[in-house]
């Protein structure tokens, strides 16, 4: 018998979820393929005041790169990866959010 693809696989586990949840997915799916999308030459990849890259900015979708202070200790831990996308937030209108996705 064939392997199944990753996406077949992961079509069987999603077939519960709820519409609501399915949508979510969807919006952060298509936010993650909007930061993949090729930047023209003369965009400037925006930095922080330290110096530290925001992220590769796509359509209404990107990838930033986060930098988080310690406050207790001054010591500056990162970069971790978001993913930011627009969605439907809790309070039911198009906005912002976020995916926390790694080191």
């Amino acid at each position: 018998m064939a392997k199944r693809s990753k996406a077949v696989r992961l079509i069987q586990q999603l077939q519960d979820w709820s519409d609501e949840e399915l949508e979510e997915l969807a919006e952060m799916i298509q936010g993650l393929l909007e930061s993949r999308q090729e930047q023209p030459e003369e965009v400037v990849k925006e930095t922080r005041e330290d110096g530290t890259p925001l992220g590769k900015h796509g359509g209404r979708g990107h990838i930033e790169l986060k930098m988080i202070p310690d406050s207790k200790t001054g010591k500056t831990y990162g970069p971790y990866r978001y993913l930011r996308y627009w969605g439907v937030t809790k309070k039911g209108t198009m906005g912002l959010k976020s995916v926390y996705l790694g080191k």
